[in-house]
């Protein structure tokens, strides 16, 4: 893990570093604390060993500082071969699967790629994914800070896990854990559905915040993002499938974190109501 102190009335920032193929999971990869924000955007493939296109980031703050970026796709059925990418015109290099998921039915694959340094603002980034089998997403998540956001988090999730047909039952939970309590925004890409099989439904926390999952991104990937409450423990995301079989591969939770002053307030508020009660 490394630690960095932010400048301009930031507090620290925490990310830790994931490296290498390891077992089946979503992790959490960054933890971020400050003035900061987030967006995640994804396109939908058609299952492609070569994934082409371009990514829109809108919404951030002029002169923001770019904090973390990173690439995911998937690929399945191949042993992690390696794909590579270029971003916004520039090679990123080649990489073998940075995470997998291991089923009798077949074996899927996360992949990553580190673009921070090629964030340069809002606008469109074009991407070129190369080396893939069934390709069915490309995914681009950016962290930024500048002092004229709220202070707040945002966690990134990142890895590989399937569920449904083949895998799990119909129903499958996993939890998210990392990220700060309070009232928050999660988004999560999944790869491979499809609407052949409907009603999907997936719960955050035990409540529902989307489906079906029916890609809803095009052929064949969608993105849930919903307003949820964290715990600050573990997030508990369940996933009703109904016979449907797709990756999960990247997630994102922003949350706005009230000023310890606010908090110190709403506690003698709080005290002070209940006097008067007595």
């Amino acid at each position: 893990m490394k630690t960095m102190r932010m400048t301009g009335g930031m507090v620290a920032l925490a990310l830790a570093a994931v490296c290498g193929t390891a077992s089946a999971a979503i992790n959490n990869t960054g933890n971020f604390v400050g003035n900061v924000g987030g967006q995640l955007t994804a396109v939908a493939f058609p299952g492609v060993t070569n994934a082409t296109g371009n990514f829109f980031v809108g919404g951030m703050p002029a002169g923001s500082t770019i904090l973390a970026a990173y690439v995911n796709t998937n690929s399945w059925f191949d042993p992690g071969a390696q794909q590579s990418l270029i971003f916004n015109g520039n090679g990123m290099g080649s990489t073998f699967a940075y995470e997998s998921s291991a089923s009798s039915s077949g074996d899927v694959f996360d992949y990553r790629w580190d673009v921070t340094s090629q964030i340069t603002g809002n606008g469109f980034y074009s991407f070129d994914v190369g080396g893939g089998s069934l390709i069915y997403m490309a995914s681009l998540y950016v962290v930024y800070s500048d002092a004229t956001l709220p202070f707040g988090s945002v966690h990134t999730y990142e890895g590989a896990e399937h569920v449904g047909e083949g895998h799990t039952t119909d129903n499958y939970s996993f939890g998210l854990a990392g990220a700060a309590a309070g009232p928050a925004y999660f988004q999560i890409v999944t790869q491979a559905d499809d609407t052949n099989t409907s009603g999907e439904q997936i719960f955050y926390n035990g409540n529902l915040v989307g489906g079906p999952i029916d890609n809803n991104l095009g052929q064949f990937a969608s993105m849930i993002s919903s307003p949820v409450v964290n715990n600050g423990v573990s997030e508990t995301i369940s996933i009703d499938t109904f016979g449907d079989w797709f990756g999960l591969h990247v997630a994102l939770v922003t949350t706005t974190i009230p000023a310890p002053g606010s908090l110190a307030l709403i506690g003698l508020g709080g005290l002070m109501a209940t006097r008067r009660r007595r």
